[in-house]
């Protein structure tokens, strides 16, 4: 899955301070672009928590009705520096990657792709598919393996079972069972399913922390036994942790036993987990790398892939595609500085929301541009890149993006911006009036999404007869 977000804030993520006892995350809503597009659960990466083990980015979604949403549909995009992995719970999501591999993600299977330096792939939801349901991964790869070859890896996990619960571990160790796919730091994975009211003691490595994402009904998390007490007991219970419905419960490295014990309700959960992260790493959009400079020639790179302008290109594109792939978003201005939590180790980050907050003396003064009556001001339609942009005097002043839909009969409109040192100047009117004149021209439908787009359009009731507005 990509990161579709229109401006992908750049990351700077290492392992946080560890909490006293469990930590409960909350998602927040991110749409993946469009009216009838899916909306997912994003619990990893956020202000408190950046990775779990070497686990950095966790996206949950469903159950989705593929008819209502329009299902998954995300075309070829690239990824560095990780891997990814896909763990449905209904329905079927075709893969295609240009490791040559194509394979369909199923419920209960496994599907794990490395991209080492550079790899490319689409998913899409397939034709049958009437409900989605799952969630999609991503693993940091350490620098010693930041650069194997690209490989695709298919495990179809056998089902355990227990008093009151079943499991599938498709990473790692766990219960008595070992995944056979590899993995280049230490890390568990595992759907666990509990009935109503039941509980499940899970032998784990003290040296490992641990996330559990709650997909359906409720657990209470607990670390460790009561001594003195049986295993899977009453007694042995502690009222725990509550952990609600697309929650993910954090429990820090230290504990041999976890335990989960369901709702009245029953649940179901994905336990994650692995040794903390020693290194830090810079995330933007669907890169991992180092540095801000690793991030930037990534994209750039694969801006060459999808122009077919690359010599040695270091992604490739998968065979068989039905549309264009994705063009990397715009970098951001200015570069993020580290900065330590309160009670954080060196490394970790202060954020607020999705942005992060940088250091102000780092940070240069924004210079007003001058736009002297030489200095031309031209709006201009990019469609590889999905935007029209303002340029003054041939410098790039600002864009607005769209995603394309119905093969290219309506645009969505999802984010706008002018750049700090033209502010003042009326460009975002500018730029927004003559790309909505110019598409409603064409004959095209206008979906307004970004919030600037739709406040233009309420100003301009002449547009509504080429507006789609998006359901409240």
């Amino acid at each position: 899955m990509s990161d579709q977000d229109p401006e992908p804030q750049e990351r700077i993520c290492a392992a946080g301070a560890a909490p006293a006892g469990i930590e409960v995350l909350e998602p927040r809503a991110v749409p993946l672009g469009g009216v009838r597009a899916m909306t997912v659960r994003r619990t990893l990466p956020q202000r408190q928590r950046s990775l779990i083990g070497a686990w950095c980015f966790l996206d949950h979604y469903g159950p989705d009705a593929v008819d209502t949403t329009g299902g998954m549909n995300v075309p070829a995009h690239p990824h560095t520096g990780l891997q990814t992995a896909s763990w449905l719970f209904t329905g079927e999501i075709e893969h295609r990657d240009s490791s040559g591999a194509h394979a369909m993600v199923r419920p209960g299977e496994l599907n794990l792709m490395t991209a080492g330096s550079g790899i490319s792939h689409s998913e899409r939801s397939t034709p049958d598919t009437s409900i989605l349901h799952g969630a999609q991964l991503w693993i940091a790869l350490p620098e010693a393996a930041r650069h194997v070859e690209r490989r695709f890896d298919h495990y179809v996990p056998p089902v355990r079972t227990g008093e009151g619960w079943r499991a599938s571990v498709f990473l790692g160790t766990l219960l008595g069972e070992t995944s056979p796919v590899p993995t280049h730091t230490p890390l568990i994975g595992a759907e666990i399913t509990l009935d109503p009211g039941s509980a499940i003691d899970l032998a784990v490595d003290p040296a490992h922390e641990h996330g559990v994402l709650v997909d359906q009904g409720d657990v209470r998390l607990s670390r460790g036994i009561a001594d003195g007490a049986a295993e899977g007991s009453d007694a042995a219970a502690d009222p725990g942790q509550p952990v609600e419905a697309h929650e993910l419960g954090f429990s820090p490295a230290g504990e041999a036993v976890l335990r989960l014990r369901a709702g009245a309700s029953g649940a179901r959960v994905l336990l994650i987990g692995g040794e903390p992260f020693a290194e830090r790493i810079v995330m933007w959009w669907n890169f991992v790398g180092r540095t801000h400079e690793e991030v930037e020639r990534a994209r750039a790179d694969w801006q060459r892939t999808i122009e077919g302008a690359a010599p040695d290109d270091p992604f490739g594109l998968p065979d068989g595609e039905p549309e264009p792939p994705l063009p990397a978003p715009v970098l951001p201005l200015t570069r993020l500085v580290p900065r330590a939590q309160p009670g954080a180790p060196a490394g970790s980050i202060v954020s607020k929301g999705a942005a992060m907050v940088q250091d102000p003396s780092t940070v240069p003064e924004p210079q007003r541009a001058d736009t002297g009556a030489s200095a031309e001001v031209r709006v201009v339609h990019q469609p590889e890149q999905r935007r029209y942009a303002v340029t003054v005097g041939g410098e790039l002043a600002g864009f607005t993006e769209y995603l394309p839909r119905d093969a290219g009969q309506r645009l969505l409109f999802v984010h706008t911006e002018t750049f700090p040192q033209f502010a003042g100047q009326g460009l975002a009117s500018r730029l927004v009036s003559e790309a909505l004149a110019e598409v409603r021209g064409s004959g095209k439908r206008i979906v307004p999404l970004c919030p600037y787009v739709a406040a233009w359009l309420r100003k301009h009731p002449e547009y509504d007869d080429a507006v789609d507005w998006p359901a409240e």
